[in-house]
């Protein structure tokens, strides 16, 4: 699995477009069911606006859900975000994943991602491309749920690697091992791949 990590890191950067754990905490929120494409427009305009939790915390949610549309749920998001940074301008952004669930909106992933990117904890956060990838590999079966995916991971892998996981994951599902006709023939792990293999025989 390390040999694989090292491999895409070739290709792929690894960096998060946030290291602010409040940031990246609300660009996880708005990036649910939305394109990167729309999420990252949607943050940076939600950002310019208010540049901190206290002032996000007061903001009007109408006026919130207009500046993250047209991300997947803006509505229910904006309502979420003002939540959020509410507690997170009288509290602080959690550091725990326990705490984070907590949080309206925020699941495993996202708090997952909040660790790696914000606090430079070591975290395995697993979204659909990691999930779909670390099947197609073989390295977890395809029946696996995120929680088991995530669990498996962790011991395959190194914890000076878990946080490359997420972003080099994503950027080669979104460019090469996509859900729908996946350009296996150039993949970089096309000869280690259990799903390239099988679908070269048939």
């Amino acid at each position: 699995m390390l040999s694989y990590i090292k491999t895409l890191k070739k290709h792929y950067k690894t960096e998060h477009p946030y290291k602010d754990p409040f940031k990246v905490l609300i660009s996880c929120l708005i990036s649910q069911r939305t394109r990167d494409s729309v999420t990252y427009p949607a943050a940076e305009r939600l950002f310019k606006r208010y540049s901190s939790p206290e002032s996000m915390s007061k903001a009007n949610v109408k006026t919130i859900a207009s500046l993250i549309k047209p991300a997947g749920f803006y509505r229910q998001k904006a309502k979420r975000i003002k939540k959020i940074a509410a507690y997170v301008s009288k509290y602080g952004v959690p550091d725990s994943v326990d705490e984070l669930l907590k949080l309206p909106g925020i699941g495993r992933k996202c708090a997952n991602i909040v660790l790696a990117y914000g606090f430079g904890k070591p975290a395995i956060a697993v979204d659909t491309h990691v999930n779909r990838i670390s099947k197609r590999l073989g390295l977890v079966p395809w029946n696996s749920t995120p929680n088991q995916t995530e669990q498996a991971l962790k011991k395959m892998i190194p914890k000076r690697y878990w946080n490359d996981v997420n972003t080099l994951f994503v950027k080669h599902g979104q460019e090469i091992c996509k859900p729908i006709n996946p350009k296996c023939d150039y993949c970089p792990l096309r000869s280690v791949c259990s799903y390239a293999n099988q679908k070269h025989k048939s």
